[in-house]
């Protein structure tokens, strides 16, 4: 009851008993088997109807609310005690309420958001809107991942109030939550100046990557064809990587100069590609060429 450890000889008949109430510990316990608790020398069996009488008002009924991690959920756990001995154990779900949001958020932190539904949308407009941040400064709100983990009170703890289970976490749309934290009106604005796509002359959309320093563009040389601006987002204010590519897919140069590239290194890489690729046009100019069809 009150914590300290004691021990039976191995075939003593008091071995499979419940309970003991004891009566004599041995005094040399720490020296025999190299154990640091005690040996019974002389002890009774209790039942649990004899223990309830003994103990009276001294066994409590005590809940805790923790993140089960075999089961990788959020479990109540009811215990009745008397002083260090668990008399009976039970566990079940956990009660919608104050204490389960703040469980909740603790696991959420602890997996440093992750279990949340990231969905690939949600994660392309948080990098959208971490660029418009560090692009246009504070009149865009900060939600990298440690940001959204120090405001977790402001933007997520409002949505828990039915939530008891990791399950409901795991289906929580994100993308929603950041279009509601930013404002809709706001991310309609984030589609002028950071858009998730590029038009080329040839019709062709491509997906803009914001998750560098500079955003990028994967394309194949050949779809810039007739194309003399250098493609930029903002209005024109924030020109875009190019990471051109051959007909294969594969890395052709990195400009953030097309004009300069067409009237510069073209040259060489022209006749690279001609001998790698003879079936395909490269043209001399390609700035007046027209570009490939769209597919």
């Amino acid at each position: 009851r009150q914590g300290a450890g004691a021990w039976l000889p191995d075939g003593d008949a008091l071995t499979g008993e419940p309970f003991l109430v004891v009566a004599e510990l041995a005094t040399n316990a720490k020296a025999e088997r190299g154990r640091a608790d005690h040996r019974i020398l002389l002890a009774a069996a209790l039942d649990e109807s004899d223990l309830e009488l003994a103990a009276g008002d001294g066994v409590e009924r005590i809940t805790t609310l923790a993140w089960d991690r075999e089961r990788d959920d959020l479990r109540v756990r009811t215990e009745r005690r008397l002083g260090a001995l668990v008399l009976a154990s039970t566990l079940g779900p956990a009660e919608p309420g104050g204490a389960t949001i703040a469980a909740l958020l603790d696991h959420v932190r602890a997996t440093r958001l992750e279990v949340l539904g990231w969905s690939r949308a949600a994660r392309v407009l948080q990098a959208r809107l971490q660029y418009a941040h560090r692009a246009f400064g504070d009149s865009w709100p900060n939600v990298s991942d440690d940001a959204l983990l120090a405001s977790l009170d402001e933007w997520l703890a409002p949505r828990l109030h039915d939530m008891t289970r990791r399950v409901q976490l795991e289906r929580i749309d994100v993308g929603r939550l950041l279009r509601d934290f930013v404002g809709h009106h706001r991310v309609h604005q984030l589609d002028t100046v950071v858009p998730t796509t590029f038009t080329l002359a040839n019709g062709r959309r491509i997906p803009i990557d914001y998750g560098g320093e500079q955003p990028a563009l994967a394309v194949r040389v050949q779809d810039l064809y007739g194309t003399t601006t250098h493609p930029s987002v903002a209005d024109g204010k924030i020109p875009l990587v190019l990471h051109l590519l051959s007909p294969a897919g594969r890395p052709v140069q990195i400009t953030a100069d097309l004009p300069g590239f067409w009237a510069g290194s073209w040259s060489e890489v022209r006749k690279d590609m001609a001998g790698r690729y003879p079936k395909h046009d490269w043209p001399l100019d390609p700035a007046s060429a027209t570009p490939r069809r769209r597919r």
